[in-house]
Order: C-alpha cells, then structure tokens, then sequence
C-alpha cells in the first residue's frame, strides 16, 4: 500500500492541485550529492571532494491557469525565499520536508477566447 495523498509538492496548505503540475513538467531530484570540487589526479584517476550534505530539487511546470489561480499559487511561493517544503519522494514512498529556495517567477499573460489567463514560467525549488 503506497503512502501517496494525491499530491507531489505541499507549500503550507497549498497542495498544488488545481491545476496540477504538467505531467511531463514535474522533476523531483532527492538527495543530490552535492560536490566542493573535482579533478583528475596525475594517475589518471578522477578525484571528487563530495560534502556531507545532499540537497533535492524540485521544478514544477503548469498548465495555463486563471489569474486567479496564478495569484494563489504566486502569494504562497512568493511568502518568502525560505519556503517549508513536503514532497513526495516515490524511492522511499514517503513524503520528506525539507527548507527551499525559489527562482524568480515569471509569467507570460495569454488571451484564451477572450478570457485572461496566465502561463507561469518553470518553478525551481531548491533545498538549502
């Protein structure tokens, strides 16, 4: 039995739902090794410093969505550069929280048979 809720990503009480993620628009990358430096010994042999630390980053795309939509989802990434984040993590079946930062969010306004609507850029949310 799997311990998914029915959603991917979870910023306070927003699920990220209405609309959903674009199906082939949602990356999740947990626990990334995370390297302080790199190079090629005299040996030949690649040499890699790892640090203690992984980091997992998200990037979420959505489907054109209403300015009201976009203005919900814009108010609760837009709180703070320190974001709590929940995500699911299908490896481990799971969901793990971790402190995020955010890329800027831009948008590009689209009339659709008349109606304003919004297209929000690509989301990057990376751990700190």
């Amino acid at each position: 039995m799997s311990n998914f809720r029915g959603y991917y990503v979870k910023i306070g009480n927003c699920n990220f739902t209405t609309p959903a993620p674009k199906r082939e628009g949602l990356l999740i990358m947990p626990h990334l090794v995370q390297t302080a430096d790199s190079g090629v010994l005299a040996s030949g042999k690649l040499d890699i410093k790892v640090l203690p630390h992984t980091r997992t980053k998200i990037q979420m795309q959505f489907p054109i969505m209403t300015k009201p939509q976009y203005e919900y989802y814009y108010s609760v990434i837009m709180s703070s550069m320190a974001l709590e984040v929940e995500y699911y993590n299908e490896g481990i079946d799971a969901y793990e929280t971790g402190i995020f930062y955010h890329n800027d969010m831009q948008y590009k306004p689209i009339a659709y048979h008349g109606e304003k609507m919004i297209e929000m850029q690509e989301i990057h949310l990376i751990e700190h």
